[in-house]
Parts: C-alpha cells; structure tokens; sequence
C-alpha cells in the first residue's frame, strides 16, 4: 500500500502554488497525489491544458512523487439528464491519466434529477461506463465510482453489486471511501471484505457525526478508527494507493501533517507498510 494526499482542495480550490505544494507534500514523507480531472470552473478535462499537463508532472518527478490517480467532480447522470451539459468526458480524464501517468480515474455517480426515468438512466450509466472502462484498459487505466451515498443511483452495497453485474467490466472498480460509509452506517471493513476485488484506490478522510448533519476533520482529528479498515486491506492484498483528503478549511501545513501521522500510526497498529 501507498499513503498519497489529494491535492483539490489546495492546487484547483485555493490555487496555492504547485511546486511549493508538492514539495510540502514530498517533505511531509507522501509517496504520492491525486490531481483534479479539471481545472478551473471547467467540467472539461481539456482545461487541464498541455503547460498545467507539463509543470504537474515534471515537479511531481522531480520530487519522486506518483501521480495516483485522476479525481472528476461533475455528477455522471446530472450530465446525462440534462440536454443543456456535455456528458462527463470519462475518456478526455483517462488519457489525462494516461499523459501523467496515473492509473485510475474516479467519477462520482450523482442522483436521479427529476424528471428523469430512473431505468432509462441506469442503462444510460452502465453504457457510459462500459465505454469508459474499454478505453481504460486500451490505456492501462482503471474506472472507478467515488462510492455510495444515499441519494445516489448507487445507494447502497447491494445497489453497487447490481452495477458491477450489469457493466460486467473487469476495469471498472470503486473508490473506498471509509469516513463516508461510516457516515451512512455502512461497515467500510465489511465492504472491503466484500469488494476486496474491485476496490482499486481509496480516499481517506475524517468527520464527526452522521448523516445527514456533519463536519470533516483532518484525518486524527474526528472519529474515524482507520485501524481495522486498514486491517481488512492487508488481509484482502490491496496494493494500491490511498490518499489523505482535507478541504479548504484546513490548512495545508497542518493537513499534511495531521492526516500523515495518524494514518501512518493507524498503519503501524494494523500491521501494515506503507510503500512507495
């Protein structure tokens, strides 16, 4: 496993500088991060142009840190429901993954906007995705759903197994979100145990209380227990790489540092290496 920060809040939000955010990250003992799929306003990943392209992944080398995967923000089905929007260009974010050399791309799946038929979209969501996912594999990229969450087409395990069977795509997997299961009552070391398979990248972040009325905290400062969510990924072999996430709010100094900590302390406790 690999201990990466997700970098959103600090490069595309509060637009800080990008080689003095990274070093900041490198320095902290971060083996990698996760960049936004878009930049600016843009729901487009051309906004990501070629000279951002470039500086991203020429300071994320020179401070040997990996580029794991690539975030969109844009709901899928707000953009299929609504003629007036381009689809989610899953594609244009798979080779911008592919050009920084990233290995997954996560989208977040959205509701079902009214007026909208909810089969009609569900078919729509699973060609779109099957799409995506045989492009992925055409560029050694995998897909995977940002998770569960209630008022989602994807509202719970159940509902994401049925997706999985009906994309029936070995490329397609899903973001583990453990502070959000945990939000929506929802056991994230069960749900690692039962999609051990198809989980290919995870985001970890902090809270305290339960939906639908709570804070985000840095992880260490609310009432995650990563301990045996870790524990179940070391049972399960998960090679891949989990990225600590902070918002706005926090700063990055203290972001860094904080989720750093506690995750590599939470490792230590469950057995586990973070790797590079």
């Amino acid at each position: 496993m690999r201990l990466s920060f997700y970098t959103y809040s600090y490069l595309d939000k509060l637009q800080l500088p990008v080689a003095q955010t990274l070093e900041r990250i490198a320095r902290t003992g971060y083996s990698g991060i996760d960049v936004s799929g878009t930049y600016g306003n843009s729901d487009d990943p051309k906004s990501f142009d070629v000279a951002r392209r470039r500086l991203i992944r020429a300071t994320a080398e020179r401070l040997n840190l990996r580029v794991e995967a690539i975030i969109t923000h844009a709901q899928l089905t707000d953009t299929l429901a609504d003629p007036n929007r381009e689809t989610l260009d899953l594609n244009g974010s798979i080779d911008l993954a592919a050009d920084l050399r990233a290995e997954v791309v996560t989208f977040h799946m959205g509701g079902t906007p009214k007026g909208a038929h909810r089969e009609k979209l569900w078919k729509q969501v699973v060609g779109e995705i099957q799409n995506a996912a045989d492009h992925g594999a055409a560029r050694h990229v995998a897909l995977a759903v940002d998770g569960i969450w209630p008022v989602w087409l994807v509202d719970s395990p159940d509902a994401l197994q049925q997706l999985f069977d009906d994309v029936d795509h070995q490329n397609f997997g899903v973001n583990l979100d453990p502070s959000y299961l945990t939000l929506i009552d929802f056991d994230p070391a069960r749900f690692v145990d039962r999609f051990h398979t198809r989980i290919v990248h995870a985001h970890l972040k902090d809270h305290l209380g339960s939906y639908p009325e709570w804070t985000h905290h840095i992880p260490g400062q609310g009432e995650m227990d990563y301990v045996p969510v870790l524990a179940a990924l070391r049972r399960r072999k998960f090679d891949g790489s989990l990225a600590v996430e902070c918002f706005t709010t926090m700063k990055l100094e203290e972001a860094c540092r904080v989720g750093f900590t506690a995750m590599t302390k939470a490792a230590r406790e469950a057995r586990v290496e973070f790797g590079s």
